[in-house]
């Protein structure tokens, strides 16, 4: 789950900033812009794959709301334009109303652009997202004030009474000149249906985040269930929690990889393996038995908070707590690794180790999933994934769309060097450990992404043709396709659209903006074509050399497009897929329809905001409550798709309520908090869906 870093420099407005005495001067009374009491506050929209209809509210006998079919699409949405301009400085945030008519729970996102050069990324925007249950009626804000990626953060503590969609965004922004915002979805597969009303400019708030954290990383000015007071607390959850994992083993029909004991009895190999059975995929565990693959990923012991310039927000800080000052330096706080010690004892690491094993056999889990720790390996009581990342000096493709790292180059030599180091690396520990699933390599790598357009789709093939010749493996390797399949560069031009002298034109940095001409994108896509072919070529040869007992997982997809598809499937044992959504719809994944072989969801969270941390990670639900029920949900998504063998989900533990040091993300994602107090509703939801995954999967 990649986001952008947000600077801890300075303490921002989202904005143009205020003087201190216009903050001091935040406006204390609502705005109202629109109450659809009349076609009046819906004469400057813009609809796109959205229809609109002015319905009664609900609320009262003679008033409206405005009623928003969403249609499956991309991103349909309805901008409210502002013409001229708005001014929104001053006030604290956008509120509405929202009405959820479904029985679902949906989810939506916000944008406000300050103008209409606004690209989504955050330069000229800033977005908020939300969910809301079915039947639910809610007031939701997108905040103003202080921006939360100036301070590390990706969410910031609650706003009263209303729900917060966040903001995130980092680029130019000017809260003096809105000139339109937007309600918006993320590809729904079906349509989905909202009703609003009474959109309004509410009052400022001014954010004191001074001593917001307390001696155990929580925060301090709310109070939930489980919340830790003292390091007592920490051994009476001990106690309790000792009684619950033995009055909750393991289910009874896992055999001891957590296999489906009562189930077939297939081919053993001493390895995990995938089998297609009675017409759906399943792993096959060593000993050979069906193995649906569920479980956490990043279990680990320690989650690091940033500490410069940030100081003012923790109450007790390390030099003051002998504990925290022993997991602490110049740079960060490390709130989860103090707790343990605390709850466990010196030799904390091995007994919290052995504690996470039992939990995760308890509730119903097989697997340990991605970027765990090393500690994690050869642990001979919960099968693993291992995560490959080729690291080096071999050449990559800028797109300037990537999150954290440039794509590879898999037309450089040295890219096959830099892979066989990294997996040789990984295959040393675990290469005749039967408990290690496989291996994943990479993680959401740019690939672009076919249903955003042309842009998105071949963002690869122009990066790499906007680049020089000679610093550039795979534009050289293009240039070589395209001379062979045209010879004359008349015939190039004549497809394209273009007027090339010759060949040698083409070795200069050239730009190409879509939307593309037909034969430019047919062109675009075989390139693209062997782009992938050679990086899953290349990443699976290398894999099967160093351990061939072991699966190839894929590369956990983000963006994709069919050509990329083509190729892993061609050499992946098994697809990966980061697939956050409220469940998995068979609509979205008929893209998978050529392919028959098994697929993985790498990561999945839902997030609340009711126990003290500030940001509901990719998908929100209200409490924790939703959370359990989405869980259940998913899982059952899951388990009727015949192709989908497993989900992880993103994380084992909390993020830190101030966030983490790469970009500020600090959501409610964990089974456990941070003072590793396990969530007993999203447990108790766990247990039951596992509990019977296999008879729902092969014997509903």
């Amino acid at each position: 789950m990649n986001k952008l870093i947000g600077s801890l420099a300075t303490v921002a407005l989202i904005g143009s900033p205020l003087s201190s005495r216009a903050e001091d001067a935040l406006k204390t009374d609502t705005k109202v812009i629109a109450t659809f009491e009349t076609e009046a506050d819906v004469a400057d929209v813009t609809l796109n794959n959205t229809s609109k209809t002015l319905v009664p509210s609900g609320q009262d006998q003679d008033g409206q709301a405005l009623r928003l079919k969403f249609e499956p699409a991309a991103y349909p949405s309805i901008f409210f334009n502002q013409s001229p301009p708005s001014d929104f400085r001053g006030y604290g945030g956008l509120a509405f109303d929202v009405y959820n008519p479904s029985e679902n729970t949906v989810t939506f996102a916000v944008r406000i652009d300050s103008s209409l050069e606004a690209d989504g990324n955050g330069n000229h925007s800033r977005t908020g997202k939300g969910s809301i249950d079915g039947h639910q009626r809610v007031t939701f804000v997108q905040p103003f004030g202080v921006d939360p990626a100036a301070l590390g953060m990706k969410g910031l503590p609650g706003f009263g009474e209303y729900r917060s969609l966040g903001s995130s965004g980092s680029g130019p922004f000017d809260l003096g000149h809105i000139v339109r915002w937007q309600i918006f979805m993320n590809r729904p597969t079906n349509s989905e249906e909202l009703v609003i009303d009474n959109i309004r400019l509410i009052p400022g708030k001014k954010h004191d985040l001074s001593k917001i954290i307390d001696q155990y990383g929580q925060y301090t000015r709310e109070d939930w269930p489980g919340k830790v007071k003292s390091d007592a607390d920490l051994a009476s959850q001990l106690t309790a929690e000792d009684a619950d994992l033995k009055a909750h083993p393991a289910p009874a029909e896992f055999d001891k990889y957590g296999g489906w004991a009562k189930g077939p009895q297939l081919k053993a190999t001493g390895f995990f393996r995938v089998e297609k059975y009675q017409g759906k995929w399943a792993f096959v565990d060593p000993e050979g038995r069906l193995f649906l693959s569920f479980g956490p990923t990043t279990i680990g012991n320690s989650a690091k908070t940033a500490l410069p310039g940030r100081e003012y927000m923790f109450g007790t800080l390390p030099d003051a707590d002998p504990v925290l000052a022993k997991f602490s330096d110049d740079k960060s706080i490390d709130f989860l690794s103090a707790n343990l010690q605390r709850k466990y004892g010196d030799d904390f690491k091995k007994a919290w180790y052995d504690r996470t094993y039992d939990r995760l056999r308890s509730w119903g889990f097989n697997t340990i999933g991605a970027f765990s720790s090393w500690d994690t390996l050869n642990n001979k009581k919960v099968p693993y994934t291992v995560t490959v990342w080729p690291t080096g000096k071999h050449a990559r493709v800028t797109t300037g769309g990537e999150q954290v790292r440039a794509m590879h180059d898999p037309f450089d030599p040295q890219f096959a060097l830099d892979v066989a180091g990294a997996v040789k690396a990984q295959a040393s520990q675990v290469k005749d450990d039967p408990y290690c699933i496989g291996y994943f390599v990479g993680n959401e790598e740019h690939w672009g992404h076919f249903r955003a357009g042309d842009a998105a789709h071949f963002t690869l093939i122009t990066a790499a043709l906007k680049s020089k010749t000679a610093d550039s493996p795979a534009k050289r390797a293009f240039l070589t396709q395209l001379e062979a399949k045209y010879g004359d560069i008349a015939k190039l031009n004549a497809a394209w659209g273009t007027s090339y002298a010759d060949w040698a034109a083409l070795a200069a940095p050239i730009t190409l903006k879509a939307p593309f001409k037909d034969g430019m994108r047919t062109d675009f896509s075989e390139l693209l074509k062997s782009y992938a072919d050679e990086y899953f070529r290349v990443v699976q040869e290398e894999i099967k050399k160093a351990d061939p007992n072991h699966l190839y997982l894929g590369c956990r997809f983000a963006g994709y497009s069919p050509e990329v598809l083509q190729a892993a499937a061609k050499y992946s044992d098994v697809l990966s897929f980061n697939v956050y959504r409220l469940k998995i719809d068979p609509k979205e994944w008929s893209v998978l329809d050529p392919y028959d072989m098994p697929v993985v969801i790498g990561e999945f969270h839902f997030g609340a905001v009711d126990r003290g941390v500030f940001d509901v990670g990719l998908i929100g639900v209200a409490d924790q409550a939703g959370r359990a029920r989405a869980y259940q949900q998913y899982l059952q998504s899951v388990l009727e798709n015949p192709k989908f063998v497993g989900a992880h989900w993103f994380q084992y533990t909390d993020q830190p309520t101030t966030g983490r040091p790469m970009d500020g993300e600090n959501g409610n994602v964990g089974f456990v908090s941070i003072t590793d107090t396990p969530y007993p509703e999203l447990i108790d939801a766990a247990r039951e869906a596992h509990a019977k995954m296999y008879t729902t999967r092969f014997a509903p």
